[in-house]
């Protein structure tokens, strides 16, 4: 039977003797978690088949393992791992890959690639994501695991620092926004959101980076036919009209709501590049460009301050690349504010 770790420690050496359920308590365990390891935990001590009323003593190596919640069926993967340690994960998913399974997409997902590599590397946990994000959004994202780490992180409150990097349609007139717009669910849909009073508060704040137009592909002359004078009065509409104006954004959350960036942004005027749902246009790029760049935190359990960063994915960087005439940037700030009641 497959088993996932629950708990791997060595008995401080100031304690004597004590109860596995004291031991237990001074690791961040919640009590369901103490009363699902007591009913249904595989216990050794250094090696050995305990039970839950066996003491432990100073320097006894207490592990506890318990089948997973959810077996998911495992996928090789190529992992772009970003930070790892015995506690948490740190992965810069690709755009395209879902967290975890759904109820018809059962492979393939960041959740199948993480078991298949911890299989491959002799590890035995569990996949518990700290957070999530969309399906084509790419970036840092964190993995406990266990559930005590999980568990960990809640109990301290953790607060992640998390800055993303966007592409969005438009040349926005500030250098600086701040967007207080409550988010709340789109009637009559399961996955759109949109702003709304009757929202929960959603804090962004957007920094432009850099302003960028394209130049438009524009179709040759066809000398053999007839009509060339329209064709050249066309051509001079086209000219006229031969750039697009995009801006290339930094996001800092101060709220995780679903879509948050999007929908702030949407609601703007200024929706994602590719983000067909809130409507943007795909002939930019073929998914929503946004990317999780910078994740920065508190380790719960070694204290350090963690700060990772992901640079933009190929797709991005190429439709940045792609411009023609570099633009400045105006020095302006502005506020953008949007109450509760």
């Amino acid at each position: 039977m497959k088993t996932a770790t629950i708990i791997d420690l060595v008995v401080p050496t100031n304690i004597t003797t004590t109860s596995i359920n004291h031991i237990i308590k001074q690791h961040h365990i919640s009590q369901r978690m103490r009363r699902k390891l007591k009913n249904d935990g595989i216990i050794t001590i250094n090696g050995n088949i305990a039970s839950w009323d066996t003491l432990v003593h100073s320097n006894d190596h207490l592990v506890i393992s318990i089948a997973p919640e959810q077996e998911f069926e495992l996928t090789p993967m190529s992992l772009d791992i970003v930070y790892e340690d015995e506690y948490i994960l740190a992965i810069n998913k690709a755009p395209g890959i879902l967290m975890h399974p759904t109820s018809t997409v059962r492979t393939g997902t960041l959740a199948n690639g993480v078991l298949h590599y911890y299989k491959e590397t002799n590890q035995a946990h569990d996949f518990h994501p700290l957070h999530r994000l969309d399906k084509d959004t790419s970036g840092i994202v964190i993995i406990a695991k266990t559930a005590v780490v999980q568990h960990a992180f809640e109990k301290q409150h953790i607060r992640f620092h998390k800055i993303y990097n966007a592409i969005i349609e438009g040349h926005v007139p500030s250098t600086q926004l701040t967007i207080n717009w409550p988010i709340a669910r789109k009637e009559g849909s399961i996955i759109e959101r949109c702003c709304s009073k009757s929202g929960k508060t959603a804090h962004t704040d957007i920094t432009v980076l850099e302003y960028i137009r394209l130049s438009q592909p524009k179709a040759p002359l066809d000398y053999a036919d007839k009509n060339i004078t329209t064709q050249l009065v066309e051509k001079k509409k086209c000219l006229e009209q031969d750039t697009s104006k995009l801006t290339h954004i930094q996001c800092r959350l101060h709220t995780g709501r679903t879509h948050q960036i999007r929908v702030h942004l949407s609601h703007l005027g200024y929706p994602l590049a590719g983000d067909d749902i809130y409507g943007g246009s795909l002939n930019y790029i073929q998914r929503q460009a946004l990317h999780a760049g910078l994740l920065a935190f508190i380790h719960p359990i070694t204290q350090e301050y963690i700060e990772l960063r992901a640079p933009l994915p190929q797709d991005m960087l190429q439709l940045i690349r792609k411009q023609k005439h570099p633009s400045t940037v105006d020095n302006k700030s502005t506020t953008v504010t949007k109450s509760n009641s």
